[in-house]
């Protein structure tokens, strides 16, 4: 895991807005994703990359947490939307969560994260508080420290 300042995005600033499409062909932006205390969105390469499947099955095993800390989720793929909705038609439980079509990755780079996988956390008013970068063997952080942080929110 690298949690280092001058890499992803800045904190304590406001996050940047953006417009893309879900996996059910929805426009979601920052805004529309936002929970009633927050946001962790997610950032990972092709939906079929081996780190991108298990950070989908993290964030379904984890999802009730999130909700009862009343925190969305949304993760940004590289991927069109149908190709999302594919993956979500096979999987084996429901999506909660918008699986999000970063085609081109514009939103990675607005988040100054085009060369990571991480999970950025922003607080309801549009602030982003916290960060993890991942190499591809790490899932995300382990669930308690992330837990943490979500509950000072």
């Amino acid at each position: 895991m690298i949690k280092t300042m001058e890499l992803g995005p800045h904190l304590n600033v406001p996050a940047p807005d953006f417009g893309v499409l879900s996996h059910t062909n929805h426009v979601m932006s920052l805004e529309s994703l936002m929970g009633e205390r927050g946001l962790v969105l997610g950032f990972s390469g092709d939906i079929w990359e081996p780190a991108s499947v298990r950070r989908i099955l993290w964030f379904q095993r984890y999802f009730p947490q999130f909700a009862r800390l009343k925190v969305n989720l949304g993760l940004l793929l590289c991927n069109q939307p149908h190709q999302l909705y594919g993956y979500s038609m096979s999987s084996v439980t429901r999506l909660e969560f918008p699986l999000l079509a970063d085609v081109n990755r514009e939103v990675h780079a607005l988040y100054n994260m085009e060369r990571y996988a991480g999970l950025v956390v922003v607080d309801a008013t549009g602030i982003i508080r916290d960060k993890w970068l991942m190499p591809d063997e790490r899932v995300w952080p382990k669930a308690p420290e992330l837990m943490a942080v979500l509950e000072m929110l």
